[in-house]
């Protein structure tokens, strides 16, 4: 099939062994619109994504969420993008978070039924999907790689030039662009326009060049291009000015942010002001809330607020509790030992740290892991 590009749009190329789920979910958060048509042996389907939101499913006479569920737990075939139909029914009104919890439940309850292994939850089962997929920019290409955790060479060609990036096991290990490699080639392929891609199998005989987590490298990459393009500092003056706006403003600093895709939501929580950080610390994505507290103008309220929060993904809490700044505030420390969300070791680690009265409420917590609450018991008789 010949497909006709411009390059500014992003890449164009064909990927394979996707889960469903992990495509729908990043329509989702780049806030995609287009129609997924999806062929399996397990039968024929089509999801309607609108801005980010599911808002359609119909497969085999079932329509809506149950649709959607039911295709979700189908563990292998093809997916064919479209754009969305002039005339579309709505048949789905709950968030898009909402619904992969619910289709993964779903899958999970199926399987256990049936004496098979999890569908939905499982990286290793079955082939995944294939498909053709325009326009999507290189940064949402590198996350849907490593949310299916990909062996994958992808090979890269933008306006007469060729540069490679090496995923494995769901971790960017290697690029090259030029005579560059690691980081350096990394950001030097993000500053294309597009082009088109072709993916291969990875073998493992690179020396890995690049060794952070792949969120850790998107930021990074894109905190690069903002400085190679001159983007200011203070995002505030597209994102919001002062936090005492009114109820109107701050409306439409809600709207302007949903409208953002993943990269754009990314600059403004390394680099906006407090407002917005509020705003987006609620995003889902794990790369936003982590943009978020590498932001040099955070304070320690908010650091306190986010180390409260049930919201935020684990490895914010972690990243937090290795700040050894922010661990001195004792209401950093009391709010892990408190949040039932934050890694296990990490809770117990800053319940020794903690006065008697903290103890006795975390004793006495039915919020907190057992193991957090029998730690707390122990620290009370030590202490004694």
């Amino acid at each position: 099939m010949t497909q006709v590009l411009n390059p500014k749009r992003g890449y164009t190329g064909v990927i394979d062994e996707v889960r469903l789920l992990d495509f729908i979910q990043l329509s989702c958060l780049s806030k995609m619109s287009h129609s997924v048509l999806v062929e399996s042996r397990h039968g024929k389907g089509d999801i309607l994504v609108d801005s980010g939101s599911v808002i359609h499913a119909e497969a085999d006479g079932l329509e809506g969420e149950g649709a959607f569920c039911e295709m979700l737990s189908w563990d292998g075939g093809r997916f064919q993008i479209g754009a969305l139909p002039e005339e579309r029914t709505a048949s789905i009104n709950r968030s898009w978070e909402y619904l992969l919890i619910e289709a993964i439940r779903y899958g999970n309850e199926r399987a256990a039924s049936t004496g098979a292994k999890g569908k939905c939850d499982s990286h290793s089962n079955g082939r995944g999907f294939s498909g053709i997929i325009e326009a999507i920019v290189l940064t949402d290409l590198v996350q849907l790689a490593c949310m299916t955790r990909m062996d994958r060479v992808f090979v890269l060609e933008s306006a007469g030039s060729v540069g490679k990036v090496y995923v494995r096991g769901g971790q960017v290990c290697h690029a090259e662009a030029g005579g560059l490699t690691g980081e350096d080639a990394f950001c030097e392929l993000l500053k294309a326009e597009g082009g088109r891609f072709e993916t291969l199998p990875y073998d493992g005989s690179i020396e890995p060049t690049i060794m952070k987590p792949w969120e850790y490298l998107l930021i990074d990459a894109v905190r690069f291009l903002d400085e190679q393009s001159g983007i200011p500092d203070d995002e505030e003056d597209e994102a919001g000015q002062d936090g005492e706006g009114s109820e109107e403003k701050n409306e439409s600093l809600v709207q302007r942010l949903q409208r953002l895709k993943v990269s754009e939501k990314i600059r403004i929580a390394m680099t906006g002001d407090k407002e917005s950080r509020v705003l987006l610390i609620r995003d889902s994505n794990r790369m936003v809330q982590l943009a978020i507290i590498n932001n040099p103008r955070i304070t320690e309220g908010e650091v306190t607020s986010i180390a409260y929060s049930r919201n935020v993904d684990e490895e914010v809490l972690r990243r937090i509790a290795n700040n050894r700044e922010w661990t001195k505030l004792y209401q950093v420390r009391s709010a892990l030992a408190k949040n039932p969300k934050t890694p296990l070791a990490i809770s117990i680690k800053m319940v020794q740290t903690l006065p008697a009265n903290d103890l006795k409420e975390i004793s006495r917590s039915k919020s907190v892991p057992a193991a957090v609450a029998n730690a707390a018991k122990r620290h009370i008789l030590q202490k004694r």
